[in-house]
């Protein structure tokens, strides 16, 4: 097969070796992109490549020439700032012979927008935590406690619990704010893999025990048995939205039963857990895009096993640019 390229790689090393280790398996090379030259997957990736940032006009045109250069088949996008750009190109890449691992753009447009993933999901009978707009919400209908966060924010900035004492003074620190009732119980994050055509195939769910700048860095797979029929139906929904490839959902157990609280149409930055524990989707991954079909998997992963994960350095006498 062809290569295969890991786009905004950042600091996803876990994620390129794991993409390494089943392209090896077929011949092919795993390359790295990114604007910042001292991007640690650059350096670990089979070649690293600069791309300009995702927002440039020029970005698609030069991940274009880059893909074919270097004979790209499978594109792997990894931060949701990239998300909506590549699935309105990816027919473009697609005319190309290089498959863009992106959903459709109809789920991005829903699932970057907490008010309108939560409007979806309440019309698809999914519970989700109850939301207001700030230029529509009456303060005697808010709950005694609150969340504050942007619609379209990423890796838990500018998120906050507060009062509904609080509401005006916290209200300006967030920018396209949304305001939700905070949700009790533990905090669930569910690794998700839908085929290429959106059928869902695999899911494993984890506790995030400790996190650091929004990712996972101690983490616990847990069992899905009061899980399983609310699970098949998050991700039915997802797929009949257009949800193809990895997702990452964010959910509450509370004592109510799960409240859906986000869906990113990505890789999470706690999957290794999930590969650890039997999701092995870069493989799974490379084996649908070669044409074999895959077997839904529910429940097929070990519960139980912890995650702890650390900082590893990488010294270069020069940064691949400047």
């Amino acid at each position: 097969m062809s290569n295969i390229l890991l786009t905004c790689a950042g600091r996803r090393t876990s994620l390129l070796r794991l993409f390494q280790s089943a392209a090896r398996e077929r011949g092919a090379r795993v390359i790295a992109a990114d604007n910042n030259a001292l991007a640690p997957t650059l350096y670990l990736a089979d070649k690293g490549f600069k791309l300009p940032r995702v927002a440039s006009s020029e970005y698609i045109g030069e991940l274009l020439k880059l893909t074919e250069r270097e004979n790209v088949s499978l594109i792997v996008p990894t931060i949701d700032t990239e998300l909506r750009v590549m699935a309105e190109n990816a027919e473009l890449f697609a005319t190309r012979g290089c498959t863009s691992l992106i959903s459709a753009p109809g789920l991005i447009h829903v699932t970057s927008d907490k008010w309108l993933t939560a409007r979806a999901a309440i019309e698809a009978g999914i519970r989700t935590p109850r939301s207001w707009l700030p230029e529509s919400v009456d303060k005697r209908d808010l709950p005694e406690r609150i969340f504050l966060k942007p619609r379209d924010g990423s890796a838990s900035q500018h998120a906050y619990a507060v009062s509904k004492a609080q509401l005006h003074e916290v209200l300006p620190l967030v920018p396209n704010p949304i305001i939700q009732e905070e949700l009790g119980g533990q905090e669930m994050t569910v690794d998700a893999l839908l085929d290429l055509g959106g059928r869902p195939i695999h899911y494993v769910p984890r506790k995030r025990i400790r996190t650091l700048a929004g990712e996972s860095i101690e983490g616990v797979t847990i069992e899905d048995d009061s899980l399983r029929a609310w699970l098949a139906g998050v991700l039915e929904f997802v797929s009949a939205l257009g949800g193809r490839g990895p997702i990452t959902l964010q959910a509450f157990l509370t004592e109510d039963g799960p409240v859906l609280t986000e869906i990113n149409a990505r890789f999470g930055g706690g999957f290794p857990l999930t590969y650890a524990a039997g999701g092995h989707y870069p493989e799974w991954i490379l084996r649908n895009l070669g044409g074999e079909a895959l077997q839904s998997c529910f429940g097929s992963y070990k519960a139980g096993l912890y995650m702890t994960r650390y900082s590893v350095e990488h010294f270069t006498d020069e940064p691949l640019w400047t």
